[in-house]
C-alpha cells in the first residue's frame, strides 16, 4: 500500500442520545423507559462506514474534553478509523444529539449541541494541510463552517474533494463552491435548494443534473428515493440506477454509508457506474440494519448483496 492510499474524512463527531417511552408519555413527570447513546455525527459515520469497507480511513473533527468526547473518540479509534487528527478542547462540549421517542417509536422532539463544530475552523484545517493533500480522497460534509469548505476546496489540491450537503438548510454553504467540488451526493430536496429547481417527477433529474454541470460540479449522484439515483458527470455519462430490494429497518445513517461507498470505489479505480450501484448496496445494508454503521458491512458482503438482486 502506498503511503498516499489513505481517505480524510473531515467533519462532525457526536454522540446522540435517544430516549424510547416504554408507555404513553406523561410531560412535566419521569417516564420509564430505555436511553441508547450511539456514537454519530455524518463524518465521522462515512468515516466508520470507509474503515468496514477496509479502507484507511482518518477522521478529522473536533469533540470536547468531556465523558462523550472521550467515549466517542475511543468507539470510533475501535471501529478502525485512525483518530489521531481529532482535538478534544476542554471546556467545550461534545457535539450531542438528544432525541425523545414515544411508545409507537415516533419522534416527538429533539435537541442537538453542534456549537463545537464551529471550532473546526480553516487555522485548524492548516495544521493538517499536507496530510490533506496526500490523501486518494477527501470526503467533507456541510455541518462545517462555510468557510472551512471552501478552505478544504481551496487547499487540497489535485486530490478530489467529495462533499455531504447534509440537509436542505445546510447545503447553501456550498452554492458559490460547486466548480471545486468534485462530487456531490444530495437527496431530492437538497439538490431543490441548490438549484431552484423543482423536483416532481423523475424526469425532472436530468434537467436539474444539468444545472448543477452547468455551475462547474463534476459528478453529481442524485438520490431520488424509491426512484433510484440519477448519477451524471460533467463529461456527459448518465443514467438511472434503480433501487436495492430493501427490508428498511433504520433509515438513519444511509446517507453516510453511500458516501462512502463512492468514495471505497473512488479509491479502487473502480467506473462511475459500478460505484453507484456499489454505493447503493451500502446504503440497503445500513437500511437494513438497526445499527446507524452496520457492523456487518464489508465489500465482500456489498458484492453478494448486489449479485442477489
Amino acid at each position: 500500500m502506498r503511503d498516499k492510499d489513505y481517505v480524510v474524512t473531515i467533519g462532525s463527531a457526536n454522540m446522540d442520545v435517544a430516549g424510547y417511552s416504554l408507555a404513553s408519555l406523561n410531560y412535566a413527570d419521569s417516564n420509564p423507559g430505555k436511553i441508547r447513546y450511539t456514537p454519530g455525527g455524518v463524518g465521522r459515520n462515512i468515516a466508520q462506514n470507509l474503515a468496514l469497507l477496509g479502507k484507511a480511513s482518518y477522521l478529522i473533527s473536533i469533540v470536547g474534553d468531556d465523558f462523550y468526547g472521550h467515549s466517542l473518540l475511543t468507539q470510533t479509534e475501535i471501529s478502525g478509523v485512525n483518530i489521531s487528527r481529532c482535538q478534544a478542547l476542554a471546556q467545550e462540549n461534545t457535539s450531542a444529539y438528544l432525541s425523545l421517542l414515544d411508545n409507537t417509536g415516533e419522534m416527538l422532539v429533539a435537541i442537538n449541541d453542534m456549537g463545537i463544530i464551529d471550532h473546526i475552523t480553516p487555522d485548524f484545517l492548516a495544521q493538517h494541510r499536507d496530510f490533506i493533500r496526500q490523501a486518494s480522497v477527501v470526503v467533507a460534509d456541510c455541518n462545517i463552517s462555510e468557510a472551512s469548505l471552501a478552505w478544504i476546496l481551496a487547499n487540497s489540491g489535485p486530490v478530489p474533494v467529495f462533499i455531504d450537503p447534509v440537509s436542505a438548510w445546510k447545503c447553501v454553504k456550498i452554492r458559490a463552491l460547486l466548480p471545486q467540488i468534485h462530487t456531490l451526493k444530495p437527496n431530492r430536496l437538497e439538490a431543490e435548494t441548490l438549484s431552484g429547481i423543482p423536483l416532481v417527477t423523475r424526469d425532472d433529474a436530468p434537467r436539474v443534473a444539468a444545472w448543477f454541470h452547468e455551475q462547474g460540479l463534476k459528478r453529481l449522484v442524485l438520490s431520488m428515493g424509491g426512484d433510484g439515483v440519477w448519477y451524471s458527470d460533467s463529461a456527459g455519462e448518465c443514467g438511472w440506477s434503480l433501487p436495492l430490494k430493501t427490508a428498511v429497518i433504520n433509515v438513519t445513517g444511509a446517507g453516510d454509508a453511500m458516501m462512502a461507498g463512492l468514495a471505497c470505489c473512488w479509491m479502487e479505480g473502480r467506473g462511475f457506474v459500478e460505484s453507484v450501484r456499489f454505493a447503493q448496496g451500502c446504503s440497503s445494508m445500513a437500511l437494513a440494519s438497526e445499527y446507524t454503521n452496520n457492523p456487518e458491512l464489508s465489500v465482500e458482503h456489498v458484492m453478494e448483496l448486489l449479485e442477489s438482486q
